[in-house]
């Protein structure tokens, strides 16, 4: 028999109009599943940030097992979502344990530093008024000689620019030393500002609804600096934008 036959295992089908005894045609391709790349947002039940996320997790093992009798699914597979659930929540809490130990050791590393380093100025300062100093070559060998800007938190001041998003205000932000930036609005002409977030990795998105739907709203927004999660420093300049939903 010339040629190759046509076999199953080379991906046809029976209702491919073929011969099982006629020659094969060029091989079927094989077929790549697409994966889709996740570009912005997306509607999605399970939540795309962090702390949203790890309450979805907690839900779902909490009543999975229930709702699956309701649905009619069979318990072994309840049980088994069950189990991932809770498996992914203690690498959750692992992590968060982690988080708190690294939050607590940089709060004594910023006390500590802080103290030594008042120490240090106070000697170095000392030591600029010795006669020997200039000519020493010790400030450069030491760099004593000041290059940069200290980091201030008493006079650290973000930068802020707002833009109108689909249902909400995007807030773009640089955080220039500090840990983030928190996030007030209040509508032009009133005089309370209102806090509407803190994120620690710019853009933040406001998606506080109008107050009256459909009537735009001149919204102001302006930022403050977050260090150890307490807010520092001078408030940003008022950025304003049209806010129309």
């Amino acid at each position: 028999m010339p040629g190759t036959v046509i076999q199953m295992d080379q991906g046809w089908t029976m209702d491919a109009g073929l011969a099982m005894d006629q020659p094969a045609p060029s091989p079927v391709p094989a077929v790549v599943p697409v994966v889709h790349k996740r570009k912005g947002k997306t509607m999605d039940y399970i939540p795309y940030k962090r702390d949203p996320r790890y309450l979805w997790y907690k839900n779902l093992s909490a009543n999975v097992v229930a709702e699956a009798v309701k649905m009619g699914v069979a318990p072994a597979d309840a049980t088994a979502i069950k189990a991932i659930a809770d498996g992914i929540i203690a690498k959750y809490d692992a992590t968060n344990a982690a988080q708190l130990a690294l939050d607590s050791a940089r709060l004594l590393e910023g006390s500590t530093e802080a103290a030594g380093l008042a120490q240090i100025r106070a000697k170095v300062r000392n030591w600029k008024t010795l006669t020997n100093y200039p000519a020493s070559g010790s400030e450069a060998v030491l760099q004593l000689k000041g290059t940069d800007s200290p980091f201030d938190p008493a006079t650290y001041k973000p930068v802020i620019k707002v833009k109108t998003v689909p249902g909400g205000v995007q807030v773009a932000f640089t955080k220039k030393g500090v840990d983030g930036v928190a996030v007030y609005m209040r509508v032009a002409g009133t005089t309370t500002w209102r806090k509407v977030g803190m994120d620690t990795e710019s853009p933040f998105t406001d998606t506080t609804p109008l107050a009256a739907a459909g009537v735009p709203e001149n919204r102001e927004y302006k930022g403050r600096g977050v260090l150890h999660d307490e807010e520092i420093g001078l408030d940003s300049d008022t950025a304003n934008v049209t806010f129309a939903g």
